[in-house]
């Protein structure tokens, strides 16, 4: 339960509150003080008590008495009604005014408040990420000093944050072509060589050129297909991921995948093939591939491979473990970023696209790792999502 916490228009409502009333209160008293000491004149004027003590009046005399005190027994009742009437009246007086003041206060209250309320909203845009508020200047001299203010602020924010994209943008490319002529320089190096070889050997009349060419073309062929595997990377990260779902079983699909490689490196699988999945095929491939081949590289000759699917409650867990080299506690945050990668060879974008692609498809990817130990991946992908 949230807890109520009362803002300012409220403390100020409260206030007006107690105000009024007080002031109501303090009036009413004032006001029956003052009647009080009128009635209590009054009173002390009664002249039946100054003319008891009188005696041996005469006939006209006491005439005159009796008419002056009927008369003042008639005032005095005049005056006692005026005195209820004064009362209505003040208290209606007094309704008025409060009724007045009331509505006078809510309209003071609404102009502060209806202003404030559009600059509360202006920061909520604001804090996720729309520098382009404008707020209309209007209202108290005060508020709009205030929103006049705000406008500017939220105009050189919108700035700064236009001017910080396109400097991101340079950044980014700069980073790029950096990493991509360091990545095509590493395979232009051998073959420049290679050529640079059979350039010598050709200006050698006792020397049978033939018998190099077959090392030379395919230095020339495996550096030709580590420039397309590195365009391929960089063009895959650089798509706008779109995932077709269809039904597929990922043991049969992993099991397409390691025969490959069956033959040059020890691959022990453990697959429960009564599992289907909703996944994107190609990305699925895409995922198993990567994470296969990073643990190659990490592993040394014949080292073994382990690759599981099972079922654990709704999920279905792929894991590929090796025994390799392992990774270092400092890099493990960061094996999922771009281009960073502590191999010779390589573009740092395996790891990143495999991250991506896991996202795309609501799956969660997962890494455990021990220097000289090995490492373990593990997919983990919902099937009642799926």
């Amino acid at each position: 339960m949230k807890k109520f916490r009362p803002g300012l228009r409220t403390w100020i409502l409260v206030l007006y509150i107690f105000v009024s009333i007080g002031g109501m209160l303090l009036l009413n008293s004032f006001s029956q003080m003052k009647q009080n000491q009128f009635k209590s004149l009054i009173g002390k004027m009664d002249v039946l008590y100054s003319l008891k003590n009188i005696r041996n009046l005469s006939a006209e005399d006491s005439g005159k008495i009796k008419t002056a005190i009927e008369t003042f027994s008639q005032s005095k009742s005049v005056i006692q009604l005026y005195i209820n009437e004064s009362n209505l009246h003040s208290g209606l007086i007094l309704l008025g005014i409060i009724i007045v003041s009331t509505v006078i206060f809510i309209c003071v209250l609404s102009k502060i408040s209806k202003p404030l309320r559009e600059l509360q909203n202006a920061t909520d845009q604001i804090r996720k990420g729309d520098f382009s508020v404008h707020l209309p200047e209007t209202g108290l001299y005060e508020m709009k000093m205030l929103k006049s203010s705000f406008n500017m602020m939220s105009h050189e924010l919108e700035s700064i944050q236009k001017r910080l994209l396109v400097a991101e943008k340079e950044m980014i490319w700069k980073d790029l072509s950096r990493i991509l002529a360091h990545e095509i320089k590493n395979p232009l190096t051998p073959i420049q060589l290679a050529v640079q070889r059979i350039e010598e050997k050709l200006t050698d009349e006792e020397v049978d050129i033939r018998q190099y060419l077959p090392e030379t073309l395919n230095i020339i062929q495996q550096e030709i297909d580590n420039l397309r595997l590195l365009a391929q990377d960089f063009s895959s990260f650089a798509k706008i991921t779109q995932t077709d779902h269809s039904t597929i079983d990922p043991a049969i699909t992993i099991e397409e995948i390691c025969r490959s490689y069956s033959e040059d490196f020890n691959i022990r699988l453990k697959l429960d093939s009564e599992h289907r999945i909703r996944f994107d095929k190609t990305h699925f491939y895409q995922i198993i591939t990567n994470i296969l081949q990073n643990a190659i590289d990490a592993s040394e000759p014949n080292s073994p491979i382990d690759i599981t699917l099972k079922r654990e409650k709704s999920f279905v867990v792929i894991t590929i473990k090796d025994y390799g080299v392992g990774i270092p506690p400092e890099d493990m945050a960061r094996i999922f970023e771009p281009y960073f990668t502590k191999k010779n060879k390589g573009t740092g974008l395996g790891l990143a696209l495999v991250k991506k692609l896991c996202d795309a498809n609501g799956a969660v990817i997962r890494v455990k790792s021990k220097p000289a130990t090995g490492s373990e991946f593990v997919l983990i992908i919902d099937e009642e999502r799926s």
